[in-house]
């Protein structure tokens, strides 16, 4: 069961990404469209999850992922690879989707276990620390438990989800 949370009161401010460590940041859209902001941050590389969408000076992968939906194991590997290339150019990296909170989150989550070695669930009380609001839909989770032979339950998550709240 996925819990829809009513975010519209605290959702993360206009034009604020949440920093989960000084090389990798999580957005939304809106977000990716503003040079300035992306600027003010020092981003140099975006992974876009839901639109595509091109900076100049700044370098981007689209992945298109769908929200609810089963994860291709590809399209994961694929997204953390890039991720993690971009910071070895000592890149800032911006991970967006469309809110900011479910498919970006969760490719977060797939770096810091890779780059850090640390455990998915570790991982995400990292990424939820800097980013309370962070909400990946159980598909998606399950798809990353899979991923990495972990077994996390979605109620786990959803606890530490509401715990923050």
């Amino acid at each position: 069961m996925w819990i829809k949370l009513d975010l519209s009161l605290k959702f993360q401010d206009k034009n604020k990404m949440y920093c989960i460590r000084p090389w990798l940041y999580v957005g939304n859209y809106r977000e990716s469209l503003n040079y300035d902001l992306l600027q003010d941050h020092k981003i140099g590389a975006m992974l876009h999850l839901a639109e595509d969408v091109q900076q100049s000076n700044i370098v981007s992968r689209y992945i298109p992922v769908e929200d609810g939906q089963p994860l291709p194991f590809e399209q994961l590997k694929s997204g953390v690879e890039f991720v993690r290339q971009e910071k070895a150019k000592n890149k800032t990296v911006l991970i967006v989707c469309g809110a900011g909170i479910s498919r970006s989150s969760l490719f977060a989550v797939a770096t810091l276990k890779e780059e850090e070695n640390l455990s998915l669930l570790d991982s995400f009380q990292q990424v939820q620390i800097k980013h309370p609001q962070a909400n990946p839909h159980p598909n998606l989770w399950n798809s990353l438990c899979e991923y990495y032979n972990e077994t996390i339950s979605y109620k786990t998550i959803l606890k530490l989800i509401l715990q923050a709240k």
